[in-house]
């Protein structure tokens, strides 16, 4: 069992970013940990895959997205996905990880 992270580095402009991960053959999204530079920005985090199906949606979810998002999942993943914050109330940046069970 390996554990892959997929790091997180973007700044927001009007509310958003966005960027696409490698293709990944085949693992479990473990855990979700993204960081805004200030711990009283709102955000809405979603993973869609490579048909625009929402894998995951932290408002959906339930996952409060103030700050700091920290969810522990088990998502399958296979292929290329994007990984957006679409509703950012600041334009700043993010940092974090995706951490990947392969």
């Amino acid at each position: 069992m390996n554990i892959t992270p997929i790091e997180i580095s973007q700044t927001a402009a009007s509310g958003v970013w966005s960027f696409n991960t490698d293709r990944i053959s085949g693992g479990i999204l473990k855990q979700i940990l993204i960081k805004a530079a200030t711990a009283t920005t709102t955000f809405n985090v979603k993973i869609t895959d490579r048909n625009s199906n929402v894998v995951y949606d932290s408002d959906e979810e339930g996952d409060a997205s103030t700050g700091t998002l920290n969810a522990k999942k088990g998502i399958p993943l296979l292929g290329k996905y994007t990984i957006a914050v679409d509703t950012s109330s600041a334009d700043e940046a993010f940092t974090g990880r995706l951490m990947v069970q392969m």
